[in-house]
């Protein structure tokens, strides 16, 4: 991306913005309360979807 911005298209413009934007690296600090105060959950923590056999499953119950 060492291009000038005059160089760019509209679509390159976009997309560099969009990078800049989402930069994990730029800005720390939370947007919101609820951002600080609520912990991340790991992947295995926030549960899966059901397959047909667990609602097969929980039918003969």
């Amino acid at each position: 991306m060492s291009k000038s911005v005059k160089d760019m298209d509209e679509q390159e413009q976009e997309i560099n913005q969009l990078v800049e934007d989402i930069n994990p690296r730029a800005d720390n600090s939370p947007d919101s309360l609820a951002e600080a105060t609520t912990a991340p959950l790991a992947d295995d923590e926030l549960g899966g979807t059901a397959s047909e056999d667990d609602v097969q499953k929980q039918d003969k119950l």
